[in-house]
């Protein structure tokens, strides 16, 4: 069986790139820059695709292009090619980052929308948006005012994107402990929000 030049060249560039990736692991800025100007235009697009929002691609290239820099040296040639590995982790937080936001507004919803009366003609008002925007600045700052417990765990599912099995996984807790806390802070919430509101 014959490879052809297509296959060698990939091959060759998946090498490259795989010394560069030590190269960046052991911080070299020239390595880094290199890759980036090989593949950011790709993987702008691969968010953006996912996202479809220009300001959030920027942000989460941002947190991919932080990631390379950190967490080259977990890269494992077995698993992949580095641009498999790396458009794998651009995808993952930007589904990350739609969680996210659903989840905070869920949960701004819940604590603002139970008494409202609307009217379609005058949905997503600017005096709406702006009520919006005030609850979810008021629930960030009592967020704060929870145990370092319930607002690490509030924090990491409602903000950072994580299911409560991820957020368990990631403090080394029982699941059952997450969901605990997770519910205990939502219900301080809910008493520091009516206390606001009424």
């Amino acid at each position: 069986m014959t490879t052809t030049p297509v296959e060698t060249e990939t091959d060759a560039t998946a090498e490259e790139d795989m010394r560069l990736m030590e190269r960046i692991a052991h911080k070299d800025a020239a390595a880094f820059q290199f890759f980036y100007r090989r593949y950011g235009g790709l993987l702008f697009s691969t968010i953006s695709k996912v996202l479809n929002d220009h300001h959030d691609t920027e942000d989460i290239m941002q947190e991919v292009l932080v990631q390379l820099w950190q967490k080259a040296h977990l890269y494992e040639p077995r698993k992949g090619k580095p641009l498999t590995w790396l458009t794998t982790l651009a995808k993952n937080r930007a589904i990350d980052r739609i969680r996210s936001k659903q989840r905070r507004a869920r949960l701004s919803e819940d604590f603002g929308t139970e008494h409202k009366v609307t009217q379609p003609e005058f949905d997503d008002s600017g005096h709406d948006l702006l009520q919006v925007k005030e609850r979810d600045t008021l629930l960030r700052r009592a967020v704060t005012r929870l145990t370092p417990d319930q607002q690490q765990a509030i924090e990491l599912t409602y903000f950072g994107g994580l299911t409560q099995a991820e957020v368990a996984e990631r403090l080394h807790e029982p699941l059952g402990t997450i969901k605990a806390r997770i519910r205990r802070g939502v219900t301080r919430l809910e008493d520091m929000m009516k206390t606001h509101t009424r």
